[in-house]
């Protein structure tokens, strides 16, 4: 009985094994991973072994960064973003915003966000209008890319 058990996770060891391989082998500075094998010894007891490196960086930092999901899109003159961020108050947003792009940051104990984005046109940032509700952060914009106004001139 015992055998059809080692057969089974043998396998899945061997797999988990190969797998660990390739992230290792694509893993470089800026990209991260973190998972965990399970398999029964010899004696009949599951371990469980963790591997990665985002765990770490977690641990050292006090709290993972993460990258809110968002929406961009241009509808005629308005460019208008869209920031999922729960679990946050209005006063821990943080909003940047040049010609091109918008930074959008949340450092408080519990949560971090972090995001530039790049928009599809050129905006006038002074232009820009931020609400935030039940999580969702939606910011406007004015595309700077404005019908060009033309003139009748003259010929002399």
């Amino acid at each position: 009985m015992t055998d059809i058990w080692d057969d089974l996770f043998g396998g899945l060891d061997e797999f988990n094994k190969r797998m660990e391989r390739m992230f290792t082998e694509i893993s470089g500075p800026g990209v991260k991973t973190y998972g965990y094998t399970m398999y029964r010894g010899p004696d009949g007891v599951p371990h469980i072994r963790e591997y990665g490196n985002a765990r770490e960086e977690r641990l050292i930092s006090g709290g993972t960064v993460r990258e809110p999901l968002t929406d961009v899109c241009k509808d005629g003159e308005i460019v208008r973003v869209v920031v999922e961020l729960p679990g946050v108050s209005k006063e821990d947003i943080r909003l940047e915003g040049t010609e091109s792009t918008i930074c959008v940051s949340v450092d408080t104990p519990s949560k971090k966000f972090e995001k530039k984005l790049a928009l599809p046109c050129n905006v006038v940032p002074d232009s820009a209008k931020a609400m935030y509700n039940n999580g969702i952060l939606e910011i406007t914009l004015n595309s700077a890319e404005a019908a060009p106004k033309g003139r009748t001139i003259p010929v002399e």
